[in-house]
């Protein structure tokens, strides 16, 4: 996604689309243009949040097991 500014075009992170798709998804429709969001639009946005939801959880889940160490038993 892309906005105009007037130095130009500026592309948003993830980060800000994830905001900016949970925020029409809330309202129903794009700021922007005025326009609804049909069923389509709205499954997109979902999909595109729960990808990122997704994305983030197998990440963590990876991380926590590099950072748990294994304990010797003592025998």
């Amino acid at each position: 996604m892309a906005f105009k500014t007037s130095n130009g075009i500026v592309l948003r992170n993830p980060a800000e689309k994830a905001k900016r798709f949970a925020r029409q998804m809330k309202s129903g429709c794009v700021r922007e243009t005025g326009e609804q969001l049909n069923y389509a639009g709205l499954s997109y946005r979902a999909g595109y949040l729960q990808a990122r939801q997704d994305s983030a959880n197998a990440y963590n889940s990876n991380l926590r097991k590099k950072k748990t160490r294994k304990r010797k038993s003592r025998k």
